[in-house]
This record gives structure tokens, C-alpha cells and sequence, in this order.
């Protein structure tokens, strides 16, 4: 079947598309996001390993960085198609997995970053330093996991909006939305 360029039915294709190609960005730039960073993150002695690694920490946080932007590119795009059903879901869409979420992702990268620094001083300091350093180390962490948890709020609320505006509206099978 021909569809007409600029037709809504085009438009929805090419919106489709990108959307696709951005949940596929973003998936993949979380996983290597963990691929890198995580496995230096989680050990005990973290801030030794960021030192030594400092390309991999920023790394991650770049690829962190790149999900975030990725996933809350998403609502705006899909946001001039579900307004047309339900307005005010559409705009918490956006508020919480593009706003919120963009927001708590940023938030990640810079705590990941300031390790950087953190470590850098860790590795110079004498041994009168070493316990202040490891206390704004594990600080920094428990904000990252703070983060964490809040995306655990954000992005289950998002979700579930855009769900039902998908469900209710039926743009795409129930089975599948539902």
C-alpha cells in the first residue's frame, strides 16, 4: 500500500521508526553503561579502581548520559500522537520519563564524575586523608543509589501512563499494551 509523503499515516511510520531506534539507543548505552562502570562501582575498594580507570568511569557515564537523552527523546516524540487520546497522560508521560527520568539520569552521570575526583585525591592523600576521602566516596555512592531509587518511582509512573494511554486508545493491540 502507497502512502502519500506527509500523510499522517507516513508521519506515524517515521515517528514509529525513531522511536524504535531510540529505545534501541537507549538500551544499549544503559548495558554499556554497567559493562563499564559497574564492575568498578561495586568493588569494595571502588575508589582506588575509579583512579585507575578513570577512561572507563567516564566511559560509562558518557553511555549513561546517552541513554538518558535517547529515552527522554521518546515521550517527545510519541507526545503529538498520544495527545490527540489523552492529553493529560501524555503530559505526565513527558514530564516523568522525559523530564524527571533525564533529570535523575544527568544527576547519575555527575555523582559518577565527582568519583573521579574524589578517587584522584583519595590516591595523593596521606594517611591522615585516606578516611575523609572515603566517607565523601561512600557519600557520593549512597547518592547515586538514592538516584537509583528514585528512578524506581519515576520510571514505573511514566510507564504505567503511557501504557494506558495506549491501552484506552487502542494505537496499538490491547494483548501487547495490556
Amino acid at each position: 500500500m502507497n502512502t502519500i509523503k506527509g500523510s499522517p499515516r507516513e508521519t506515524s511510520r517515521k515517528t514509529a521508526i525513531i522511536v524504535g531506534v531510540l529505545y534501541i539507543i537507549g538500551t544499549v548505552a544503559g548495558i554499556l553503561s554497567l559493562v563499564f562502570a559497574g564492575p568498578i562501582l561495586d568493588d569494595p575498594d571502588y575508589l582506588l579502581k575509579v583512579s585507575a580507570n578513570e577512561n572507563q568511569i567516564i566511559t560509562g557515564a558518557l553511555f549513561v548520559l546517552t541513554m538518558g537523552l535517547a529515552l527522554a527523546l521518546v515521550p517527545v516524540m510519541m507526545f503529538p500522537i498520544l495527545k490527540k487520546h489523552y492529553e493529560g497522560l501524555a503530559v505526565g508521560y513527558v514530564v516523568f520519563r522525559g523530564a524527571l527520568e533525564t533529570a535523575s539520569y544527568i544527576a547519575m552521570t555527575i555523582s559518577w564524575l565527582l568519583l573521579i575526583t574524589l578517587s584522584q585525591g583519595y590516591v595523593k592523600a596521606g594517611t591522615l586523608d585516606v578516611s575523609y576521602y572515603q566517607t565523601l566516596g561512600a557519600l557520593v555512592l549512597r547518592g547515586h543509589d538514592s538516584i537509583r531509587s528514585i528512578l524506581e518511582i519515576i520510571f514505573p509512573l511514566g510507564a504505567l501512563m503511557f501504557y494506558t494511554v495506549l491501552y484506552q486508545s487502542k494505537l496499538i493491540p490491547r494483548r501487547i499494551s495490556g
